[in-house]
C-alpha cells in the first residue's frame, strides 16, 4: 500500500517519529518526548482547540491584548491537552490542573504520575513529557540585547561572568542564551521559577550541576541537555535515571486526523 504524502510538510529539520494515524502516543516509561510546535502554524485548528479548553483558560486567552497572542495561547494549550489527553488515554477536555506554589502546572488525580512542561518564545513553543520524573525545559529565540553586560552580571556566577566577558560581543550573547536556557530549564524543573538568585545556580557546558542554592538541593543530580532547535537556544532538565529522550516536530497531520474523526477521543490511537 502506497503511503499517503503528508498534509502538513516539516519545515524545522526536526525528524516525526509519530505516524498521521497516530495521536500523539505517550513516551515510554524510560524517555522523555519533546515536541517542537510552531503556533503560528495552529491557525487552521484554532476553533478546535479553543473548545477542549477550560472556561478558566478561554479567560486568560482572550485577557491578552492582540488575536495573534490569544491565538498561540489557545493554540499552546489546547496542544496540551492533546498530548496529555493521550498519554492518560482520556479526552482532553477532561483534564484538570493543579498548581504549585510558584506557579507550576501539574495534573490533578490519577494521572500524577505524567510530568510535562511548557516554554514559549514568541511563535515556537516546546512541550516535554515523561512519567514519574520531573523535567524542565525552556526555548529563548535569539534577538539583540539592549544591556548584555548587566544581564550578564544579574544572572551568571563569577566564573561564567569572567569567562563570558572576555569573548567577542556575538559569542557572550550566544552564550548568553545558553547558559539561560540551561539554568531556567532546571529551574522550570524544580517548580520554583526564577525565585532564586541565578549567580548561585552554575550549570556546566556539559549539562552538569556544578554549584546550586540550598532550595535547589534535591535537583543537584539532575542534567541538562541542549535541544536540536535549529538556531533556536533550547534546553532540556532532566532528573537522575532517565538519559533518553526524543525531540521531534508536532506532527500536524495527527492534530488533523484527530478533529476530523473525533471518535474515542480520549484514545491514542484515532
Amino acid at each position: 500500500m502506497q503511503k499517503e504524502t503528508p498534509l502538513f510538510p516539516k519545515r524545522s529539520g526536526l525528524p516525526t517519529y509519530t505516524e498521521a494515524g497516530d495521536l500523539l502516543p505517550a513516551p515510554e516509561t524510560d524517555k522523555i518526548r519533546v515536541w517542537q510546535i510552531n503556533l503560528d502554524e495552529l491557525t487552521g485548528f484554532t476553533r478546535h482547540l479553543e473548545a477542549i479548553l477550560s472556561a478558566d483558560e478561554r479567560k486568560r486567552a482572550y485577557a491578552f491584548a492582540t488575536p495573534l497572542l490569544q491565538q498561540r495561547f489557545i493554540g499552546g494549550r489546547g496542544v496540551l491537552r492533546l498530548v496529555l489527553g493521550a498519554c492518560c488515554d482520556k479526552a482532553p477536555e477532561s483534564l484538570e490542573f493543579i498548581y504549585g506554589p510558584y506557579g507550576k502546572p501539574y495534573l490533578a488525580g490519577a494521572e500524577t504520575d505524567w510530568k510535562f512542561n511548557m516554554a514559549h518564545s514568541n511563535h515556537i513553543a516546546l512541550l516535554a513529557v515523561s512519567r514519574y520524573v520531573e523535567i524542565g525545559v525552556d526555548v529563548e529565540i535569539d534577538r539583540p540585547l539592549t544591556d548584555l553586560a548587566a544581564l550578564i552580571n544579574l544572572c551568571f556566577s563569577e566564573q561564567e561572568r569572567n569567562a563570558c566577558l572576555a569573548m567577542t560581543q556575538e559569542e557572550q550573547r550566544t552564550e548568553f542564551y545558553r547558559i539561560w536556557t540551561y539554568k531556567e530549564a532546571l529551574l522550570k524543573a524544580s517548580g520554583k521559577g526564577l525565585q532564586m538568585d541565578l549567580q548561585e545556580l552554575e550549570i556546566a557546558r556539559d549539562g552538569t550541576v556544578l554549584r546550586w542554592p540550598a532550595k535547589l538541593q534535591a535537583y543537584s543530580t539532575y542534567r541538562v541537555y541542549p535541544l536540536p532547535i535549529l538556531n533556536v537556544p533550547a534546553a532540556l532538565a532532566v532528573g537522575p535515571g532517565l538519559t533518553h529522550w526524543q525531540c521531534e516536530e508536532l506532527p500536524l497531520p495527527a492534530l488533523e486526523n484527530f478533529f476530523t474523526y473525533p471518535i474515542n477521543r480520549g484514545s491514542r490511537h484515532v
